[in-house]
């Protein structure tokens, strides 16, 4: 089979696509990625991605950005077209799963990506605005063309070599180091079993393309401000690698809490058809160790593939939950190769465990794009809008919280976080008691939002300003906490500070 079946292909736009648009972004990943996104379409600054429009948001490379900013101009403002990247790379990774499948599952490629669809762990990576879907698509297709270098002769696979460096680059310009653990796991891999290959894969034009579209971007940041190199590779990182600072699982324990219901839950049920297909978890090690005796290269690659970056997961300090979902990819593969031959997967049989999977899946996916969420961004706007439009508000500033960035979609006003007298949340501006009521002055085009129970210690503090004055303006639930609203304005509008509007 050369082509996937038309099936499969409608399969992956059903899951890719249904209820896509439906939910609202969810605070807070969805709200940043949003945001950065929006800020570089509107202020056609393509190059720092900001979530506030002033500081640059260096966090990740800025292809996710580019690809949301890039729907968003097409499309408009609306969750279809944030979400709009990670469809297309659920359907991408689909198809070239099957390529995949032709090389290391002759007998029947779709299963393949089949099992890797119609998985839990995968679909909702997609639904996710982040970082994830894109990465892996990237680097499955640096995979796929891997293999299918790795297939052929010298001569007649430099071109796959070069489409294989191209796209570690742009799996390091969507996650940066992270995006080549995989790469790892094949050099170890050749390295092992395949030392003349290992030699040949190292193309000196395969690596001046990469070294390109990988580093291109941060040689320029880095130039305009050298310090950043040491943000880059302290912070981001020295800090997820080896300390807990960035305050994720960091706890010796963590990978096991963290990856492990993941891999298992988000593979199910095919875990277990796979080992009913083995014969049984004892009989499923025992071919497992004779492939390994034979040196199986599909499975060799496979293992090395899955193994090599899980280890660096579970060492390193920095875990959440989508870190492994690139994963899922050599996963579907291995689970695929005991499925292809078992006799008791008739073919009516599979269409129905197929046809259950996508329609829980489906009611899955339509349930939570329906969720009542006190993080979802579209219910706080519908909170905030009145006043936002009653007082003509150019800026949205949570005082003393994160703020809620996803309201950018829904609401004409830049997201801002403010700090008095604090240093504890990563993306805010920090300014001193002293300087309250000159930032106040400067903000009579603002809403602030703050925490009702933070709400009379700020309005006191403000009430000490001569010249400007706070104006209560409305309140919403969001995120388990009650958030009062304030405008700011000159105090001959006759309101005392704190007053109800």
């Amino acid at each position: 089979m050369r082509r996937p079946p038309w099936w499969l292909v409608a399969l992956l736009v059903l899951l890719a696509f249904a209820f896509q648009g439906t939910r609202g972004i969810w605070e807070p990943d969805e709200g940043r990625y949003t945001a950065a996104g929006l800020n570089m379409l509107e202020s056609g600054d393509w190059l720092l991605p900001t979530l506030d429009g002033e500081r640059p948001h260096l966090t990740k490379p800025p292809v996710t950005y580019w690809a949301i900013a890039a729907s968003v101009a097409l499309l408009g403002y609306d969750e279809w077209a944030a979400r709009l990247p990670g469809a297309l790379a659920f359907v991408g990774t689909g198809l070239l799963l099957f390529g995949l499948g032709r090389r290391v599952c002759p007998a029947k490629p779709w299963l393949p990506p089949l099992v890797w669809s119609l998985s839990l762990a995968p679909l909702a990576g997609a639904n996710i605005i982040s970082t994830d879907a894109l990465l892996v698509f990237f680097e499955t297709a640096a995979m796929y063309a891997f293999v299918e270098w790795w297939s052929r002769d010298a001569a007649d696979g430099r071109r796959w070599l070069l489409a294989m460096w191209v796209a570690w680059g742009l799996a390091f310009m969507t996650k940066g180091p992270p995006g080549l653990l995989p790469l790892a796991g094949m050099v170890a891999f050749l390295a092992v079993h395949d030392r003349t290959r290992l030699r040949r894969m190292f193309w000196p034009w395969g690596l001046a393309a990469f070294a390109v579209v990988a580093f291109s971007w941060f040689a320029v940041v880095v130039a305009q401000q050298p310090g950043r190199l040491g943000y880059f590779l302290g912070y981001e990182v020295y800090g997820r690698v080896f300390t807990a600072v960035h305050r994720r699982n960091s706890e010796w324990y963590g990978g096991f809490q963290v990856y492990l219901p993941v891999l298992l839950a988000g593979a199910l049920p095919w875990w277990a058809f796979a080992l009913a297909a083995a014969g049984g978890p004892r009989q499923a090690w025992t071919r497992l160790r004779q492939g390994l005796r034979r040196r199986d290269p599909g499975l060799l690659l496979l293992l090395y593939w899955l193994l090599v970056p899980l280890a660096v997961f579970f060492l390193a300090r920095s875990r959440l939950h989508l870190y492994v979902l690139p994963l899922f990819v050599p996963l579907a593969l291995l689970l695929a190769r005991p499925l292809a031959g078992w006799p008791w997967l008739t073919a009516r049989r599979l269409a129905a465990i197929a046809g259950l999977m996508a329609a829980a899946l489906l009611a899955l996916k339509g349930t939570l794009a329906y969720w009542t969420s006190d993080r979802d961004a579209r219910q706080m706007a519908a909170g905030l809008r009145p006043a936002v439009e009653a007082r003509q508000a150019e800026a949205i500033v949570f005082v003393g919280m994160k703020a809620f960035y996803g309201l950018q979609l829904y609401l004409d006003a830049q997201v801002e976080s403010l700090e008095i007298d604090e240093h504890s949340l990563e993306y805010s501006d920090r300014i001193t008691g002293a300087e309250l009521c000159a930032d106040l002055a400067r903000r009579e085009r603002s809403l602030l939002v703050i925490k009702q129970e933070h709400a009379a210690a700020f309005t006191a503090a403000a009430g000490r300003c001569e010249a400007t004055g706070l104006l209560r303006v409305g309140a919403f639930d969001a995120d388990d906490h009650r958030l009062e609203v304030y405008a700011a304005g000159p105090r001959a509008e006759g309101r005392p500070s704190g007053a109800t509007g």
